[in-house]
């Protein structure tokens, strides 16, 4: 397709999404709408109330006894409906984003719930098998909700690699949206997290089944972040201060504001944390491994009516991180030593914002939904040159040692985006369609030093872009079958192009009651991210020549089949397989002897697995609890681009073993409330896992297994007036069991899991 006919294309698609009725919310949200009876007949006046996430929501039903909330977003909720003289009934539901709920109440007795998804009985809502909502109250639990990370990691299909990064479904890279707006990755060599979870009020990951809205980039999973949601305060401005403090040098403070001001609510929270053992380290007592991190974050909201809402996010974070350093060269585990005293640091700049209009159908039916957005990444290594070059490391070409490369390098890129999508639904469809586009311009320059050599600078810069057009429905033909559906076009520009057409089909049927089968079939589109590092091996391998950039875009072909069986009212499992062929898998290596990764091309990959997950709680929600586990495996073969300037040297590209494929992984929690209103709270929490691979690519031998436990306990201690101060205890790795993550294994380095570390926290609401 020519570049005016994909000009075309995208106008007429805005074009199209302005003319149309307007209608509105972010793609975060879902509907509730459902019909009460009393005696087999509709029920005028009955009053309905939806409360949970921060949110309130009442209404009453119409005369022929129906009733509809929207705007809703993603999460738990308690459902309360009722008419004076006929009593109240009461119950939990789940909402996914995009699910329209649809209801059938009767007074004394709740009958069917329906989903556009699916429909079942009792409490079967919440599918697909692949989406967990993880609440504010989960959050709040969590004995490592300190990390965005950690949270997500508790998910069925993900699991934790070195510098806690998340492994989706087989390989590298996550996809997050921050209140239906996408935040792309603008570096891959970012330590600090995207938001603090102190400003997230529930998060929904999708590691399967993607519907058409999501693509362009990776999508091993897909982080849906929806951010601090007022409570339902009085009007006014509410000031809560927190902070904490611990063993290894571990130090926290914040001050949140929450305020009211007629039809407009406003957050902000500024947030200073730091800590002697920021990243994972090549020792097990780190060396040079301070971290420090300071963010703000803004959200204004305001409702001119009904039918509309305007919101305003911004975002700003600096991050500080030293680089952890071996200075044993008889340390077993890793062979690269760095003389004592040798300073590298990475500070990490990040800022996003964005402007989102939402308007709904005087039906109430559907929405429209503008959002202009911009966001910028630095990552800035300061290599201390002089000590860098006297360091030492293997020689990959024969016996002893030479002398480590040092590395200065600049990277910043900015993208400025557009996101506009439309929602219409009906009795039997939930159509949505839309158009993502945005454009970035990278800089980055980087400095080689060698021992006895000139240094050696190097300097990039390249603009690219990236549209997505999509259009996807979810049919329900009947009431126990449902299908989502959709097809995606993206096409991007950059170092290279590329295109392709998605197609995504998923299916849900309701067997009975009590279980629900599920299927799909997806395709997705990932372009490479605006990074050149080919300059590290021409300057310092020797490498002759300096081909054409070669980093492809991957194309990935995924399968998943699996089901969800409801065993009560309080216990839910679910099972799901997986399948995932990869034709130019995005990877990382590590850059010289840093930390810093640089983005490769795997030829083929392939990646399988199944994945379990269960969940109960007792009749008072006293206790909860929950267990993930994957069985797994990732393949790939045929390394090329970024620093390989080689093609692939293996005819047939035979698979072998990633370094961050782990056999099995498993991690859960048990949690009991206790006190006043329940609001005191104990949870203990473990991981498990069989270890990774010791070298890449290459052998079967695995590093040893862990076994990890977490605990944390809060309770709020009455201070007079109606407040209180909670106080919270959080000790992870409680048995200091250290285990090694990942080995020096040809390109990366090695890092060790840190061990026990306390932290006490105070917050009071003034």
């Amino acid at each position: 397709m020519s570049s005016f006919r994909r000009f075309c294309a995208c106008i007429a698609l805005v074009f199209t999404c302005i003319v149309l009725p307007t209608i509105a919310s972010a793609s975060t949200t879902g509907e509730v709408r459902g019909t009460v009876t009393a005696h087999g007949k509709p029920l005028a006046g009955a009053h309905v109330m939806l409360v949970g996430e921060g949110r309130h929501f009442m209404t009453v039903t119409a005369s022929n006894g129906t009733f509809a909330i929207f705007r809703v977003p993603f999460g738990h909720y308690r459902l309360m409906t009722m008419r004076v003289g006929l009593g109240m009934q009461m119950r939990e539901i789940d909402l996914h984003s995009g699910e329209v709920l649809r209801l059938k109440i009767a007074l004394h007795k709740l009958a069917t719930i329906i989903v556009t998804k699916v429909i079942a009985n009792q409490s079967a809502a919440g599918t697909p098998v692949a989406s967990t909502t993880i609440d504010r109250a989960q959050i709040k639990t969590l004995p490592t909700n300190n990390s965005l990370n950690s949270i997500v990691q508790t998910v069925p299909g993900i699991v934790a690699f070195s510098y806690n990064e998340p492994v989706a479904h087989g390989f590298h890279g996550l996809t997050y949206e921050i209140d239906g707006v996408p935040l792309p990755q603008g570096t891959s060599s970012n330590f600090s997290e995207l938001i603090d979870p102190k400003n997230v009020s529930s998060v929904e990951v999708l590691t399967g089944a993607m519907p058409a809205e999501y693509g362009g980039s990776r999508i091993g999973a897909v982080v849906n972040i929806v951010t601090k949601r007022l409570l339902d305060i009085p009007p006014g401005l509410h000031t809560r201060l927190s902070g904490g403090i611990g063993n290894q040098g571990m130090g926290m403070a914040s001050l949140d504001e929450t305020a009211r001001f007629g039809k407009t609510d406003v957050f902000f929270s500024t947030n200073n944390q730091r800590t002697d053992r920021g990243i994972d380290t090549p020792t097990y007592v780190p060396i040079h491994d301070q971290s420090s991190l300071a963010d703000q974050f803004f959200r204004m909201v305001e409702h001119p009516d009904e039918r509309t809402s305007l919101a305003f996010t911004f975002s700003n974070q600096l991050a500080q991180f030293q680089i952890p350093i071996n200075t044993d060269p008889n340390n077993p585990n890793d062979p690269i030593v760095s003389v004592p005293g040798t300073d590298d640091v990475q500070r990490e700049y990040d800022r996003f914002v964005n402007a989102a209009f939402s308007r709904y159908t005087k039906k109430g039916n559907g929405y429209l939904q503008i959002v202009p957005w911009f966001r910028s990444s630095r990552v800035v290594y300061a290599g201390d040159l002089a000590n860098d070059v006297l360091g030492t490391q293997p020689n990959p070409n024969g016996p002893g040692s030479i002398s480590n490369i040092g590395l200065d390098q600049d990277r910043y890129v900015s993208y400025v985006g557009l996101r506009i999508a439309n929602l219409v639904t009906s009795r039997h469809h939930a159509i949505k369609y839309g158009l993502d586009i945005e454009r970035a311009s990278f800089q980055g320059s980087e400095t080689f030093a060698q021992l006895g050599l000139p240094n050696t600078t190097t300097t990039q810069g390249q603009a690219g872009s990236q549209t997505g057009l999509y259009i996807e429905d979810t049919w329900q033909p009947s009431k126990p079958l449902s299908f989502d559906y959709g097809v995606r076009w993206d096409t991007s520009h950059g170092y290279v192009s590329g295109m392709q057409i998605s197609p995504r089909v998923g299916v849900n049927y309701a067997v009975d009651s009590k279980n629900i089968l599920h299927a799909y079939y997806g395709r997705f589109y990932a372009a490479p991210q605006l990074e050149d590092t080919r300059a590290a091996c021409v300057v310092l391998q020797g490498c002759t020549t300096t081909p054409t950039y070669n980093l492809k875009p991957e194309f990935d072909s995924y399968y998943e089949a699996g089901f969800r069986h409801i065993f009560n009212a309080r216990l839910t499992g679910s099972i799901d397989f997986w399948f995932r062929n990869v034709a130019n898998v995005l990877d990382t290596t590590q850059l010289l002897n840093t930390p810093l990764f640089a983005v490769y091309n795997n030829t083929v990959g392939q990646a399988h697995g199944i994945d379990i997950h269960l969940a109960g709680h007792d009749s008072r929600n006293v206790n909860s609890w929950f267990l993930s586990s994957t069985i797994s495996q990732s393949l790939a073969g045929g390394i090329s681009g970024s620093t390989f300037l080689f093609p692939p040297n293996q005819p047939t590209y035979p698979l072998q073993l990633e370094d961050h494929s782990q056999t099995v992984s498993a991690n859960g929690a048990f949690t009991h409330r206790f006190g006043r209103k329940l609001q005191n709270f104990a949870t203990l929490q473990t991981v498990y896992g069989t270890g990774f691979p010791v070298q890449f690519q290459s052998g079967t031998g695995l590093v040893p297994t862990h076994l990890t436990f977490d605990f944390g306990i809060g309770q709020e201690l009455p201070t007079g007036n109606g407040k209180h101060l909670t106080a919270t205890v959080e000790v992870d790795n409680l048995l200091n069991h250290q285990y090694i993550i990942k080995m020096a294994n040809g390109f990366n380095t090695t890092q060790i899991a840190n061990g026990r570390t306390v932290l006490f926290k105070l917050a009071e609401t003034l």
